[in-house]
């Protein structure tokens, strides 16, 4: 019965979130709004499986400087089941929004289900899952087309199932722990920072007698567990090296940008930008309150806790601050870069309602945490209709607004087909113009400012370029004239041209 009210009270919670930061229009959006450029890259993997649904053959729409569009950052595995209902069924129109709606509501629920397990009342489950909720972070990417927010879900979902494997004494549970760290990992790597810091808090629980004879911690699972998910990561992050490296894919980011790489005025402006854009929407103001309550509770009663909960702390915040300086330069415009760093918020949340509710009344608690709800869906509610703004009106031209993305027919329709090879000048991302335009080509990513007449008798010759695709017809040179005399296609915003073809 516990567990039943906690789950009514849960779903009431989302669907009213959900209304609150307006789901209703994003579900329904193409990658839209702040940091379109990754959006687009993950849409366009999806729109790919939709056509061919191997899923080890992961493609973009950027053709690169090889002329191959075959590319891979992560596990795409999201990307190919979203695919496969774009394939199979006519509805919904972008299933990556709904898959992470999806992944976001179960993530949310194992993390109020473990704190139904630690205090025992369905209403501080769910206002605790209604916390998390207002991270402006985890509600913008949660229904979106980027990884980080499913994966950041499948770590939530593995303390769920952790909590269950030690309640039970449970080696099917540990496996299922063991596969949602695999999977979170394989998303996005740099979830691995919680797996990590459980893992080293194992061994070194071992290495100190901490773990009761008998119990599960003390045996050979664990071990199993641990060698399970590295060898996954390890062989998948091989073949995804390799795929990238057999078809020349030079987009996907897999190196570091450590802060030691820049000098002082860059780093102290980094911290300035971050401080200002960052930290607003990686946790609301009642987040950030909840926690510090937390943390003030973990600090006081440090000596009393458990060993597993100290040392998962340690080790998880050591992992924040070392994944926190070695992508340091991302850290100035990409939010999304801190939804790993969400396990902190969620750990000391965690072991603050282990440790408030020995102390102090539920009612009192309840009202302190609906107080921090409220101002923190304020804030997160604020946050995202700035965002809801700037998906329609785009702060520069570089952002396409909605109505850009053109269904595949359009172009075919005007007599332009599917085969088309386009170039976007005007994009400096990979995807986003060539998604929008669900062509295959070029954008400025590729060339920068070097687009000039041997590029384009270059790309013309040796890999079949037909298409010049422009937002701003001012942009029409003399260079694109030659090339491309002949405007074939002209609507939202969009004006694409042509060479005629000789018979």
């Amino acid at each position: 019965m516990m567990t039943f009210r906690y789950t009514c009270g849960y779903v009431l919670l989302f669907s009213l979130t959900a209304f609150i930061n307006r789901y209703d229009v994003w579900l329904s959006l193409p990658p839209a709004s702040i940091h379109q450029w990754r959006q687009a890259d993950g849409a366009a993997i999806a729109w790919h499986y939709a056509q061919q649904p191997y899923f080890w053959e992961p493609k973009v729409c950027n053709l690169f400087g090889a002329g191959d569009a075959h590319a891979a950052g992560e596990l795409p595995l999201l990307y190919w089941v979203a695919g496969l209902i774009s394939h199979y069924a006519d509805w919904p129109e972008y299933p990556l929004r709904w898959i992470g709606l999806l992944m976001l509501f179960l993530g949310c629920r194992a993390f109020g289900w473990i704190i139904l397990q630690l205090t025992q009342r369905p209403l501080m489950a769910v206002l605790g899952c209604g916390l998390l909720l207002t991270s402006p972070v985890l509600v913008y990417y949660g229904p979106g087309f980027l990884p980080d927010a499913p994966a950041f879900c499948c770590v939530l979902m593995m303390m769920a199932c952790l909590f269950q494997a030690d309640q039970r004494q449970s080696a099917r549970w540990l496996c299922a722990a063991a596969l949602c760290a695999a999977l979170a990992i394989l998303l996005k790597m740099s979830m691995a920072i919680v797996p990590v810091a459980l893992a080293i808090t194992w061994f070194q629980g071992k290495w100190r007698r901490q773990w009761p004879s008998g119990s599960l911690w003390n045996g050979r699972w664990p071990l199993l567990a641990v060698a399970g998910v590295a060898v996954v990561v390890l062989g998948f992050r091989w073949w995804i090296a390799w795929y990238n490296e057999l078809h020349h894919a030079t987009y996907f980011l897999a190196s570091t940008r450590p802060v030691w790489r820049y000098d002082w005025p860059f780093i102290r402006e980094t911290i300035m930008m971050f401080g200002r854009m960052g930290l607003p929407a990686y946790a609301s103001a009642g987040l950030y309150l909840a926690c510090l309550g937390g943390l003030w509770l973990g600090i006081k009663h440090w000596k009393t806790a458990p060993f597993a909960v100290r040392n998962v702390l340690v080790f998880t915040a050591l992992g924040s601050i070392a994944y926190f300086l070695l992508w340091f330069r991302m850290f100035r415009e990409h939010d999304y870069y801190t939804i790993c760093l969400l396990a902190i918020p969620v750990l000391l949340l965690l072991n603050g309602f282990r440790l408030a509710l020995q102390r102090w009344g539920e009612k009192r608690i309840v009202w302190a945490l609906g107080l921090c709800w409220l101002l923190g869906i304020g804030h997160a509610q604020y946050i995202m209709s700035k965002r809801m703004h700037q998906a329609f009106h785009p702060e520069t031209s570089l952002n396409l607004p909605p109505g850009a993305f053109l269904s595949p027919e359009r172009l075919t329709d005007a007599g332009i087909p599917a085969s088309a090879k386009v170039l976007c000048p005007q994009d400096p991302s990979p995807n986003i113009a060539l998604f929008a335009l669900k062509r295959h080509g070029w954008t400025a990513c590729n060339f920068g400012d070097r687009i000039n007449v041997d590029t384009l008798h270059k790309y013309r010759t040796d890999f079949g370029l037909t298409h010049l695709a422009l937002r701003d017809t001012a942009l029409y040179s003399p260079l694109y004239r030659r090339f491309f005399p002949a405007r074939v296609f002209g609507s939202e915003g969009w004006y694409l041209y042509t060479y005629p073809v000789v018979r």
